[in-house]
């Protein structure tokens, strides 16, 4: 299908343990056997689905300041 990688956001829950646990999250998927290096993708799970970084809120009901962009405004002529 001509992906370099492909990433998932959702996995089986023992799945997503035991691969983190033997730190298995990124992999070679190998497609086909009959096409061999061809069909091999580059393959992850990303580890946090709906869930920001612990230093990072952004939700209403974080306490944190507001994420200003007025340097990003002002470059951008926006």
């Amino acid at each position: 299908m001509g992906f370099d990688g492909l990433f998932f956001g959702r996995i089986d829950n023992q799945d997503m343990a035991q691969r983190g646990s033997k730190k298995t999250l990124e992999m070679l998927w190998k497609g086909s056997a009959n096409l061999g290096q061809e069909s091999w993708l580059f393959t992850g799970v990303i580890p946090r689905i709906y869930t920001p970084p612990g230093s990072f809120c952004y939700d209403l009901f974080c306490a944190d300041d507001p994420i200003k962009v007025e340097f990003i405004t002002r470059c951008l002529n926006i």
